[in-house]
């Protein structure tokens, strides 16, 4: 006989607890994404992850010449950014 706890088999109390693990993840993830939109509004932030990731994979495609001289028109649009003689190397 299965247990119950809360009326629910073990099946359900694994599924219910696996609903509220990634409800959590999804709150926390989210939070964290707009926890400097909330506090500082929405200004530029140099540790974006989203742009981190998009230099990353600029250099993984363009390897490290290219990336040296990229000019990234979506970075601080309108302006755009002279990515590589702009970062700190290794912290991106």
């Amino acid at each position: 006989m299965a247990n119950k706890v809360l009326g629910l088999t073990t099946a359900d109390q694994a599924s219910l607890l696996r609903i509220a693990i990634l409800g959590l993840i999804s709150v926390v993830a989210i939070g964290s994404r707009l926890y400097s939109v909330i506090r500082f509004e929405s200004v530029i932030h140099e540790f974006d992850p989203w742009f981190n990731y998009r230099t990353t994979r600029y250099l993984v495609d363009h390897g490290f010449d290219k990336f040296w001289n990229w000019f990234d028109e979506t970075a601080w649009y309108p302006l755009g950014r002279v990515v590589g003689g702009t970062l700190y190397p290794g912290i991106m």
